[in-house]
């Protein structure tokens, strides 16, 4: 068993309490952070009245019907297997759960799964374990009431396929990252909806030049979808006028505000613009393959 942990960090009254021969509850605590940073709390006691421990609260959300927690030697990935059902009531970000999830709103989501100890039902927790985290992989079978989810384990990460670097015309720094060395917060502007917008279109108003915000970041700050956040996948200065690289759960409406980050395609022209030649890592200069037959004199 892992250590649990109490509300004052330190193990000793879930010790006292697992040890001590008395009957005891456990329940299971969802914690589910999105993409955008905003994080969904679930319990699973079976009741109405939300669980609070150190600072945080779990409401009771909808039904999670979780399958086994296993525990795998070396890389090999582990996986957690959860079957939600959710009633219209249920909302995330004040989107009911199932058209949230349709939505690709749980892209990009990273869960941490709690194991609760309490003396009895209606006492306050007297600590936690962690049982399982990781990220969302899989969501499959969705109903008009429910769809399982797949969590994997964080050495899903080492799934890949490929050496550290490559040779390619366009930078292999993510933007904002350390190896770009851009302080991302230094390309922060924020805005607001101005205009009927879509689940993937709306316009705004930012008057940046054109392509500005293209490929760069937003995340949306009010509205039904705060807390979430998309790929800009081209934006105009008429208008101010942005689309998203994926649909969004709800269509913004006028007045929802957000923070953009400034985009870039990866050139060397773009790093050139931002300043930031000397963290180009690209090849842009690498002569192109050459397929096909070549002739030889006779």
């Amino acid at each position: 068993m892992l250590t649990p942990i109490d509300a004052t960090g330190h193990p000793g009254a879930t010790l006292a309490l697992l040890n001590g021969g008395a009957d005891f509850v456990m329940a299971d605590l969802w914690s589910i952070t999105l993409n955008g940073g905003a994080v969904v709390r679930w319990h699973g006691a079976g009741f109405n009245t939300p669980l609070s421990f150190n600072g945080n609260t779990w409401t009771a959300g909808p039904a999670i019907d979780r399958g086994k927690i296993t525990t795998k030697l070396g890389v090999e990935v582990a996986t957690l297997d959860a079957t939600i059902t959710a009633a219209p009531t249920d909302l995330i970000n004040g989107v009911p759960v199932l058209p949230f999830v349709r939505g690709n709103g749980l892209d990009g989501a990273t869960v941490v799964l709690y194991r609760a100890y309490l003396p009895a039902w209606g006492q306050p927790i007297t600590g936690v374990t962690i049982a399982f985290s990781g990220r969302v992989t899989s969501l499959k079978n969705l109903s008009r009431t429910q769809f399982e989810m797949t969590v994997s384990a964080w050495t899903v990460l080492l799934n890949v396929n490929m050496g550290p670097d490559v040779f390619q015309a366009g930078c292999l720094n993510t933007l904002y990252d350390s190896s770009c060395a851009l302080n991302k917060a230094s390309y922060a502007f924020n805005g607001a909806v101005t205009g009927g917008g879509t689940t993937t279109a709306c316009d705004t108003n930012m008057t940046q030049a054109d392509g500005f915000f293209t490929q760069g970041q937003l995340i949306w700050l009010t509205g039904a979808n705060a807390g979430l956040s998309r790929a800009i996948a081209t934006y105009a200065n008429a208008s101010g006028a942005m689309t998203f690289a994926f649909p969004l759960p709800t269509a913004p409406a006028p007045g929802d505000t957000f923070t953009a980050y400034r985009g870039c395609n990866l050139t060397m022209a773009a790093c050139t613009a931002f300043g930031n030649l000397i963290h180009f890592r690209g090849q842009p200069f690498t002569p192109p393959a050459v397929t096909g037959a070549v002739g030889v004199g006779g």
